[in-house]
């Protein structure tokens, strides 16, 4: 399948922007099979895990199993290729030490799956969780059972490193506050476990997918919803990534829905979603792709009235040409930490393959009202996504 259409597993007669966000994605592909977190911005010549792997799930769900295998299969190249940084890593939590900041595995790679050299904080655990969920969503959509035979060997080592370290503190999904354990991040753990648990056939994994949740459950709520980290009651909008697509709370969870209320009242910019109280980054806009995830997780809920309003405010955001920024809003909203971060780094990124996905990902979810209950989450299923591995 070329950047020329949808495939035949997608919607034949796909809305315009979801067109242009699948050619976006596309476009944003290197050889390797890398994801460039953004073309137009030069701080983004990276890819990371975590975002990649949203891209990729985007793609599987638009029918485009070419380039979502391209990117795995890059995955696995650059994890093996640090091989001996996570058995590293690994054998020495087993044996009783502490995480050394600036030798952890990383979470952003060069486009060639180099590992990045600069002083860029890069020890994010949460990359690793989303990609061994993105790969179980993807082996489960496309039947693609010889992949895992493929990969393996990457696989096992994620597994063991998020086993070693998935609840330890290390920096957020933002690249911020390395002194804490980040719920977020917890969430993205605990997905990839349980991926882990069906992708390799591990009780140990899926064992250690429960204890993460006991976390969540146990030291990550105050007053009745879930918390920023260890550190911070504040509220963050990837808190959302626990009910959609992780499932790290259990059916029913009051905090869950108390959350996601949270993040609709505190986050608020002009329509669209902030990523915390206290985001500074470009003035702290509004990000569409975590208003597409507001919106993902108001589908998923049957609140599809406003669903389809967080759907208008992500496509007001298109710009003539079709890019989709990173955030919207933030030159107004604080113009001093704007022009702070345009004097460090220019002009903020004005086309994101995240935000593309995301934007994806709800349109995909709104195409059909009727939707059904997906295990263990206590939240209707996607349309036509593969399932999470089942939570018992």
């Amino acid at each position: 399948m070329t950047s020329s259409g949808f495939s035949s597993q997608a919607r034949s007669q796909p809305a315009k922007p979801a067109q242009t966000s699948v050619h976006a994605m596309l476009a944003h592909q290197e050889p390797s099979g890398a994801f460039l977190a953004s073309r137009d911005f030069a701080p983004y010549h990276y890819c990371w895990l975590r975002d990649g792997s949203f891209v990729a799930f985007a793609l599987g769900l638009a029918g485009e199993q070419g380039a979502a295998e391209r990117f795995h299969r890059w995955v696995a190249r650059s994890i093996c290729g640090i091989s001996g940084s996570v058995q590293e890593a690994v054998s020495r939590r087993q044996a009783g030490g502490s995480n050394v900041v600036g030798s952890m595995p990383p979470a952003r790679f060069a486009v060639d799956g180099a590992v990045c050299h600069d002083d860029w904080p890069n020890f994010q655990v949460d990359g690793y969780g989303t990609w061994l969920w993105s790969l179980w969503e993807h082996i489960s959509r496309f039947s693609s059972d010889g992949l895992i035979d493929e990969l393996a060997p990457s696989v096992e080592l994620a597994v063991a490193y998020l086993e070693a370290v998935g609840l330890d503190t290390c920096f957020d999904c933002w690249e911020e506050n390395a002194d804490a354990v980040h719920t977020s991040t917890l969430g993205c753990v605990y997905g990839g476990l349980r991926a882990a648990g069906s992708l390799l056939g591990s009780d140990k994994a899926s064992r250690r997918a429960d204890d993460v949740r006991g976390v969540i459950e146990s030291q990550m709520t105050l007053e009745g919803r879930f918390v920023k980290s260890s550190v911070s009651t504040d509220v963050d909008a990837s808190l959302l990534w626990l009910a959609v697509p992780f499932g790290a709370t259990r059916a029913g969870s009051p905090a869950k829905a108390t959350t996601a209320e949270a993040v609709a009242e505190s986050l608020v910019l002009d329509g669209g979603t902030r990523r915390y109280p206290g985001d500074t980054y470009y003035g702290g806009g509004a990000w569409p792709l975590l208003t597409a995830w507001l919106g993902w997780y108001r589908s998923a809920t049957g609140d599809l009235a406003e669903a389809r309003r967080c759907q208008a405010w992500v496509e007001a955001c298109f710009d003539p040409s079709g890019r989709l920024p990173e955030q919207c809003g933030g030159r107004q909203r604080d113009a001093a930490s704007y022009n702070y971060w345009v004097a460090r780094w220019g002009p903020p990124a004005a086309d994101l393959a995240w935000s593309h996905a995301m934007y994806f990902v709800l349109w995909d979810q709104l195409q059909d009202q009727a939707v059904l209950p997906s295990p263990g989450d206590g939240l209707p299923a996607a349309r036509a996504a593969a399932p999470n591995p089942p939570i018992q």
